[in-house]
Order: C-alpha cells, then structure tokens, then sequence
C-alpha cells in the first residue's frame, strides 16, 4: 500500500501550486502574507503567516470528501494537532478557499469521532492503515458536517486566468 514516487512528486507540486495560488490572492487583497520556514512548515503545520496569523493551506478538497489528519503517517502529530491558527482548503466545487480555525476542527472531531475504521469509503470515523505498516489517523467527512464550523471563504473564480 505504498505510493508511488511519481505520486508523490505530483502530490507536492499540486500542493506548491495550491499554497502559491492562495498566497497571489491575499497578497492582492493587500494582506502581509510571509512563507513559513521549512521547519515551521515540517514540524507546526504551518505554510505562511498572514498578517501574523499561521495558516496551513490544504488542496484538492472536494464537497463529499475531506480528509482530516489527526496522525501522520510516520505516527507523529498530523495537522490537526499541528500549531496553525487556520486551516484554509481549497474546496474544488466552491472555487474557494475555505477558512477554518484549526482548534475548532479538532475539537469537533473529538466531540463526535470515536469509531475506528479500516474502511475508506466511511465518515465520520477514524481510518487507520494499521494492517499495511502505515500509522495515520484521518478522518473523512462532508463539508456540510463542518460548514458550521467556517470563518470565511476567498472565492477564487474570478483569479484563474490573472
């Protein structure tokens, strides 16, 4: 259950181009937004500080499935315990960026996620991969089970071809 190198490479370019296509947008809305060093990015979950508050940006985020990390593969604090203020997803069918704070994603994971599964395909639920030597911890759920939980959003639509 190993991913390719391939995968892996393109994974991060979409990463990078999702992480620089959010950091064009609030620089022209005229916020300070300054990257995060490899260590903050590494070790706090955090790509970019925007005027002083740490954002972690995840992509390719779809209205019937977001994956939230509780634990990373490797076993360690995944992004949901990392030390960003915000998480910011770039949810595809919405064209936008959507803002949450971090804290509030987590406590509401653990207010209502108490079930292990070695199922993908289930919600609300803790998915492990235990029995392939992988160590994560992710959570899949809707956007409609945390849109209540949603600061802001940046629609992007109108910044595709700028």
């Amino acid at each position: 259950m190993n991913i390719s190198e391939e995968r892996r490479e393109l994974c991060a370019k979409n990463g990078n181009k999702t992480e620089e296509f959010y950091a064009k947008i609030v620089k022209s809305r005229g916020r300070n937004v300054v990257k995060s060093s490899k260590e903050d990015d590494i070790y706090k979950h955090i790509d970019f500080y925007v005027d002083d508050m740490s954002v972690d940006v995840k992509g390719d985020r779809h209205l019937d499935c977001i994956w939230l990390e509780l634990t990373n593969v490797h076993g360690r604090k995944g992004w949901l315990k990392g030390e960003a203020q915000f998480i910011v997803m770039d949810i595809k069918e919405l064209n936008s960026f959507v803002c949450f704070k971090r804290q509030d994603l987590l406590d509401f994971l653990k207010q209502n996620v108490v079930e292990y599964t070695e199922n993908k395909n289930d919600y609300m639920k803790i998915y492990s991969r235990k029995k392939w030597n992988r160590f994560d911890e992710i959570v899949k759920v809707k956007y409609s089970h945390i849109k209540h939980l949603q600061k802001g959003a940046l629609n992007y639509e109108v910044y595709w071809n700028s």
